[in-house]
């Protein structure tokens, strides 16, 4: 039996699963690369995640805990890895073309390229997909972290299929790697400091 320690995110939780998301990811190794002035990365990041929150939520890839939220985790199901973006949404992208957004993803582009090509590697079969996961700082040790990964786990293994999860930052890997993820590959990214873990549970 699945224990559901979440619960889904609707549209009306866009602003606040944005608010901890960008909180959440304003010292990573891959958004600091991005948006390497501080002070405006918080708010580049919070255009960037009411976007990307609002696409996901819509697909059913939203998952929170905590009243009010402390933790929000996006996770793509098998066979889902392909998104529903409605012209309404694509017209939301607009902001960030006023922002650092386009110079910093067009910097990243090689770090995004090894992200993907190393996910290719290790995920090309049906999978739940671990793509954002992020605690509030004041939450942390709450364990809100396993609340929204556990049940996703349960759920990959009456499937019968795998998890993969990927991440810059080497602190996360010990957090993954206790949940069952192994690291197959560290890949360092060519004329940057990034360096790109790639971990992937297998099936139990």
């Amino acid at each position: 039996m699945i224990s559901q320690t979440y619960r889904q995110l609707t549209l009306s939780d866009v602003e606040e699963a944005a608010q901890v998301l960008a909180q959440s990811f304003v010292e990573d190794h891959l958004v600091s690369f991005m948006l390497p002035v501080r002070n405006t990365r918080i708010r580049t990041l919070l255009k960037f995640f009411r976007i990307y929150g609002e696409v996901s939520i819509k697909n059913n890839r939203g998952f929170g805990v905590g009243e009010p939220l402390q933790g929000v985790a996006y996770w793509i199901p098998p066979g889902q890895e392909d998104v529903s973006i409605s012209l309404n949404s694509l017209g939301k992208f607009l902001p960030l073309l006023f922002s650092m957004f386009p110079i910093g993803y067009f910097r990243a582009k090689p770090i995004t390229r090894q992200i993907d090509l190393l996910h290719k590697k290790y995920a090309d079969e049906p999978h739940f997909y671990l793509d954002n996961l992020g605690v509030l700082p004041s939450a942390r040790g709450k364990k809100y972290s396993s609340k929204l990964i556990r049940p996703f786990l349960e759920m990959a293994d009456e499937q019968k299929v795998i998890a993969y999860t990927d991440t810059v930052t080497p602190a996360n890997v010990a957090l993954y790697e206790h949940f069952g993820f192994e690291c197959v590959e560290e890949s360092h990214v060519p004329s940057t400091d990034i360096t790109v873990f790639a971990l992937r549970r297998p099936t139990q």
